[in-house]
């Protein structure tokens, strides 16, 4: 693709920073039309308008949590949830493509990105499926599709299960009731290495370092939409560490595997998807999943690790698209 078009439309998009286009980082982020224009053109997007989300706060569970609405009020609803650690800025490459067609609606799930911390450190999944349940009928959403990728597809299974939603399909991203231990444990162990940083262009260099598919100063934006700054004048991620910090791969599985009892109560049609690439979660353990629940189907998107909505945006987004339009078939 030429690489004329899209700096003409980087250079139209910049405008000045506004309180209501930025999450507020105090390094100076490039302004909200800018960075989008960026992430459309490294995922290589066709060239066009791109939304802008709105963002606004509800009251959910006693907690003031945060969440981002793309595209038309009007259109058939998507609530994408993110992965433990993430945001719901994890999904603006997907939501560029996906509002086009859906009002794409990511919530910030409690103790991340901009939604309250638990006081209480309450993170449990019955904790999360209270709140995606009331989430759902605060927004008087008619038949949302539920798209969830590693904890927000969890939470997913435990809202479905236990409060029963009227809900239109659920797409799972990476993750079931059952993943591979190991990777999971390596993982755990591994957040400490990278839990602090100096400044958000040592974090984009060790994201870099770490496998990371984007240039550093592309990432460098991202990540300052997904760190705060603390007191001593390092910076760390935006979440609660309580929901991750200690976990390990023994006690995560022991709270998700009751889930599979769950299944059967999960009537609507289903995706399960699963990064090509991905150690984590497992041809065997999508085919699994998708044969525990009464209506579901599974397949792996190429070029794509465990967090797929950032690996290939463009596949995961195709892949959904295209399950949903085989529904309205």
């Amino acid at each position: 693709m030429p690489d004329q078009p899209w700096r003409k439309v980087a250079q139209t998009l910049e405008l000045p920073q506004r309180a209501d286009q930025t999450d507020g980082a105090t390094d100076g982020p490039w302004a909200e039309p800018a960075y989008l224009a960026a992430l459309a053109r490294h995922a290589g997007l066709p060239e066009g308008p791109l939304p802008l989300p709105a963002e606004h706060h509800v009251q959910v569970g006693g907690l003031r949590m945060r969440y981002l609405d793309w595209g038309d009020p009007k259109a058939p609803p998507l609530v994408l949830l993110h992965g433990g650690g993430q945001s719901a800025r994890t999904w603006d490459t997907c939501c560029l493509l996906l509002a086009r067609r859906w009002r794409c609606i990511a919530l910030d799930q409690r103790g991340h990105g901009h939604t309250d911390w638990s006081a209480a450190g309450h993170y449990r999944l019955e904790d999360h499926a209270a709140d995606l349940a009331d989430f759902l009928k605060l927004l008087e959403l008619h038949q949302p599709v539920l798209v969830g990728m590693s904890m927000g597809g969890v939470n997913a299974i435990a809202c479905a299960g236990w409060h029963t939603p009227a809900l239109r399909a659920m797409v799972f991203v990476d993750i079931g009731p059952e993943v591979q231990a190991g990777p999971v444990d390596r993982m755990m162990k591994g957040l400490e290495s990278y839990r602090f940083f100096e400044s958000p262009q040592a974090a984009a260099a060790q994201m870099a370092g770490m496998g990371a598919r984007r240039d550093q100063t592309l990432l460098r934006e991202t990540l300052l939409r997904n760190l705060r700054r603390l007191d001593d004048g390092r910076w760390t991620w935006r979440y609660d560490p309580r929901t991750m910090i200690g976990l390990t791969a023994q006690t995560i599985l022991a709270e998700r595997r009751p889930l599979w009892g769950l299944l059967p109560r999960i009537q609507c049609p289903a995706l399960v998807l699963r990064g090509a690439d991905s150690e984590i979660f497992t041809d065997a353990d999508a085919q699994r999943f998708a044969q525990a629940l009464p209506n579901a189907r599974w397949q792996a998107v190429p070029k794509a690790r465990h967090s797929v909505q950032t690996d290939n945006p463009c596949g995961l987004a195709a892949a959904i698209e295209s399950f949903l339009q085989s529904l309205h078939a």
